[in-house]
């Protein structure tokens, strides 16, 4: 017993010593991840860092066509583009994309690396002249993209310490996100197969105060087809987009799958300014959202919670803007049968006359109100096609009686419990095999009792009980899509 107590001892003793002479590992808190230059002639840039337990900082290398030194004194660190000086080569043989490697090194000489990107590339500001917007929209690859966090849609001031990257529905493409001078800073990376053309990616920025909670966040609308330039003008004068919201085409009436799931946009809880992602597959009801990724590449989920006095105000859905609040107990045992996402409900989150500071549109454009979706009615010549085809288009040909636009069945998410449901299920009347062709978009309109307007549509297998409404009443707590109106 007595050898069993001095064996404890022993091992206490050197788990003890391991850990009191533990070598302390160096690090670095760089001020930015990523530098952009115009040109290779362009001046030099300084970042500067924090050491923490760090006797030496060092430059390890650097890319060709790149200078960079440290200044320990100052703790910057200074680098610029210069080119080549090589026979027979130009600038125009160098990569416009490198990287610095900064060696933090402890006391032991053991070195942790930082890397710093470089780009050659231009900036382009997506709130010139003060067009601030909670969702911004991007087409053009290998850029280095800018906008005010500091303020609003509206112009109100925000308590911004710092930026960081929510999500993204493709990892790689919204890359370096930092703040600098007031602004985010963000490069948006060329797809592999063209480098013409960006990959088509949702994605939100939040900016955070000192305490490090998110204050507001805006949506980055990621697409090679430019939603603000393929419109529609309606027989009411009302120039419409395309694609709904966050969509990356307009499938119109094509049965190719991948089409259909690009054609369904990202669902929005009314008066709401934060999207909700679409499902991993066009006809995937009540099952995976599509993948999401954060700044380090990690795959994350939604949080789906049910309305409480705690959740259910706007000051904790713009803290928690991935937070969709459900309202399920709205048709239980004394519920009020309202549905809605919060607990005091506010008519003028959206608005019928001008643009909202929770409008989720891009700048110039707006959710459509009910009056605005007046003109439109179910295509006549459509709904004399075989049922068999209408069934594979998911989705309906709406018509003004001039023209033909072609709106997505994209469903919604429920406000029960915040899965897609974009079939049919009604025994005796839907097929065994259901297939979603229920349609579902919001106006900024609202009802006397508590709901919202929406326009509704529902592509079943008898003609005669095909229902749609353009002004059909909703519980607010439901995902809908938005498809944006002109101001």
């Amino acid at each position: 017993m007595k050898s069993v107590k001095y064996l404890i001892l022993a091992l206490v003793s050197l788990v003890t010593f391991t850990a009191c002479n533990k070598e302390v590992e160096a690090s670095l808190v760089l001020e930015r991840s990523s530098l952009y230059f115009s040109s290779w002639e362009d001046e030099e840039q300084v970042i500067s860092y924090v050491p923490q337990n760090a006797v030496t900082v060092a430059i390890a290398s650097y890319s060709k066509g790149w200078e960079a030194s440290v200044h320990m004194p100052s703790r910057t660190i200074a680098i610029k583009p210069v080119g080549t000086n090589e026979e027979g080569m130009t600038n125009d043989d160098l990569p416009k994309e490198g990287s610095v490697v900064v060696n933090a090194l402890n006391k032991e000489g053991q070195a942790t690396s930082y890397y710093i990107y470089l780009y050659i590339t231009q900036t382009q500001t997506l709130d010139a002249e003060g067009q601030r917007a909670n969702c911004y929209v991007i087409t053009s690859p290998s850029v280095s993209y800018t906008f005010d966090v500091m303020h609003r849609p509206d112009g109100s001031e925000l308590a911004t310490t710092s930026v960081k990257l929510l999500w993204q529905s493709n990892p790689d493409v919204v890359q370096h996100v930092d703040m600098v001078n007031g602004n985010a800073l963000f490069y948006v990376n060329a797809s592999e197969n063209d480098a013409a053309q960006v990959v088509d990616t949702n994605a939100v920025i939040a900016a955070c105060d000192a305490s490090g909670k998110v204050v507001w966040s805006w949506h980055l609308w990621v697409v090679n087809e430019n939603p603000l330039v393929a419109t529609d003008t309606y027989s009411n004068g009302k120039v419409f987009m395309q694609k709904n919201l966050g969509a990356f085409t307009n499938a119109n009436g094509s049965t190719e799958e991948q089409k259909i799931l690009d054609s369904y946009g990202m669902y929005y809880q009314w008066g709401r300014k934060d999207p909700f992602p679409r499902p991993l597959y066009f006809n995937a009801t009540g099952a995976y959202d599509e993948d999401r990724y954060d700044e380090d590449g990690i795959y994350i989920k939604e949080v789906f919670a049910e309305r409480t006095s705690a959740n259910g105000t706007i000051d904790y859905i713009t803290k928690n803007p991935m937070h969709f609040i459900t309202n399920a107990s709205c048709v239980a045992e004394g519920g009020d049968g309202i549905g809605d996402w919060l607990v005091t409900a506010n008519n003028r989150l959206w608005s019928d006359t001008e643009k909202s500071v929770y409008d989720p549109c891009p700048y110039g454009w707006r959710v459509p109100s009910a009056d605005d979706l007046k003109v439109l009615e179910l295509s006549n010549d459509e709904d004399n096609k075989p049922l068999d085809g209408l069934r594979k288009q998911y989705g309906w040909h709406l018509s003004d009686g001039v023209g033909k636009y072609f709106w997505s069945a994209c469903g919604r998410r429920r406000y029960s419990d915040g899965k897609v449901e974009n079939m049919n299920s009604k025994d005796g009347v839907y097929p065994s095999q259901p297939q979603p062709w229920e349609g579902y978009y919001w106006t900024s309109s609202t009802t006397t009792d508590g709901k919202a307007v929406s326009l509704y549509f529902d592509l079943t297998t008898t003609r005669t009980i095909n229902k749609f409404d353009n002004a059909h009443p909703a519980r607010r707590a439901n995902g809908f899509q938005v498809r944006c109106v002109k101001e």
